[in-house]
């Protein structure tokens, strides 16, 4: 009877931990078919992607990169990201945030044509200085969070740029995964005088090759004229 009991009781813990584990994976989302493509800036797919099940990148007060740093060090800066524009799940059509948090004023704009795909800009507010940095687009959904990172982008001053997302992360069910919230991490950004191109002023030699140019053209067209005259 011992016996019985004690087997009924390692198979109801068996089963209860096997349970707790399929739960457990259950918890958070796949990446599914998350691509480098499935965000575009300026008519590009990023330059990396990563996928973090059970991360949500808005929270704590600075934001959560904890999804995605590691992986992305190796694009090379070891300074860490700052959260500088943050889109909740309420945001609608044509949502703008304009931040200054790195020392120069962009304004990111956020559209959503589903709960799965939409467009998104970038604009330099500053028209005298270029700008590049490191930028990533961090999107929740319910499983987990993908981030699209965009290695030294580079955007003219006074310049906008504009892109597309889409998700194709799969959620616990194993569905795809709708918006959540997007959070706009950056790091790195350093300025470049923006420089007006100047029109090259021709050197004496080249007004003198043009008006022999212009005379010996004078010259042909009366000689031809004369020729015309003569047997008209």
């Amino acid at each position: 009877m011992k016996n019985i009991a004690k087997t009924i009781t390692m198979g109801a813990a068996l089963f209860t931990s096997v349970l707790f584990a399929t739960d457990a994976q259950a918890g958070s989302g796949s990446a599914g078919k998350t691509a480098k493509g499935d965000v575009t800036l300026n008519g590009a797919g990023a330059d990396a992607v990563d996928y973090a099940g059970g991360v949500n990148p808005q929270q704590g007060k600075n934001g959560n990169s904890s999804g995605f740093a590691s992986d992305f060090a190796l694009y090379g800066s070891k300074q860490g990201w700052t959260s500088i524009a943050a889109f909740g799940s309420d945001a609608d059509n044509g949502v703008a945030i304009t931040t200054g948090k790195l020392g120069t004023s962009l304004t990111f704009t956020f559209d959503k044509s589903s709960g799965r795909t939409g467009s998104w800009t970038m604009a330099n507010n500053d028209p005298n200085n270029n700008i590049k940095l490191d930028l990533v687009f961090a999107m929740h959904t319910g499983g987990g969070s993908s981030a699209w990172l965009f290695n030294d982008e580079v955007l003219g001053a006074g310049a906008k740029t504009s892109g597309s997302w889409s998700l194709n992360a799969l959620n616990p069910g194993g569905k795809l995964s709708d918006y959540s919230n997007l959070t706009i991490f950056a790091r790195d950004l350093s300025k470049t005088a923006f420089q007006v191109p100047t029109t090259p002023v021709p050197e004496p030699e080249t007004y003198a090759m043009l008006l022999a140019g212009l005379g010996l053209i004078g010259f042909m067209s009366r000689r031809r004229k004369g020729e015309y005259d003569t047997f008209r």
